[in-house]
């Protein structure tokens, strides 16, 4: 699984880190622990590694017909997703979606049903192994960019960024490619990533040519 790493501010949650840590560094119980220093709610960490331990060597769980059916179901609804992503961003996505990544939520799913005890991978497993799988690897592969912007806000700078352009260059006009970067990306604070993508997509819209191997940008259409 894939996750997206976000720093986002909430004041309330970095308080509550901030005094975690200080806490462990100054030695002081945290404030969930009963009155003889042990967590409420944690298991004890031997009893957490001998049950480890214990459903590794006595769970072997064996897929059922319903979980196999649900899981190809959701498989071939996870290659739509991506090949829509995809044409909406009118490029190949840099995470594919194949049957290596049908395996890991297999394997997901048998985890989970080792956890339970259970013989069987059950409905429900397989469910939260998509849930995860979902919230992890979908989330990246709907992400903007490596530049961290989201789908929407990637699609917002490039429309902003199309406008002025067309604005900049009139039909017949030409630029050269650097100019375009020290004007959007350095001047204007635009990402590099949504400047290219716009401009692959007015090339093959035959709005914008590129000549002296890319290093000339041309308006050409409307």
């Amino acid at each position: 699984m894939i996750f997206i790493v976000k720093d986002e501010h909430n004041e309330q949650r970095d308080m509550m880190i901030a005094k975690h840590v200080m806490n462990i560094h100054m030695n002081r119980p945290n404030p969930t622990s009963d009155e003889n220093g042990d967590n409420v709610g944690e298991i004890d960490l031997d009893k957490m590694k001998r049950f480890i331990a214990y459903c590794k060597a006595k769970c072997a769980p064996r897929l059922s017909a319903e979980a196999q059916e649900k899981l190809s179901g959701h498989f071939v609804s996870l290659r739509q997703e991506v090949q829509r992503v995809e044409q909406d961003n009118d490029e190949r996505s840099s995470i594919p979606i194949t049957i290596r990544q049908l395996e890991a939520i297999i394997r997901i799913s048998e985890s989970l049903a080792k956890m339970t005890l259970s013989p069987v991978v059950k409905n429900h497993h397989v469910e939260e192994a998509f849930r995860l799988f979902r919230f992890s690897t979908m989330d990246a592969v709907s992400a903007g960019s490596a530049d961290g912007l989201s789908r929407g806000a990637l699609n917002d700078e490039m429309s902003r960024i199309e406008k002025e352009i067309r604005r900049r260059l009139p039909i017949g006009w030409s630029t050269s490619y650097q100019s375009l970067v020290k004007e959007f990306v350095t001047q204007q604070g635009y990402s590099a990533h949504a400047l290219e993508r716009m401009l692959f997509i007015m090339e093959k819209r035959e709005i914008v040519r590129f000549s002296s191997q890319k290093k000339v940008v041309h308006r050409v259409g409307v």
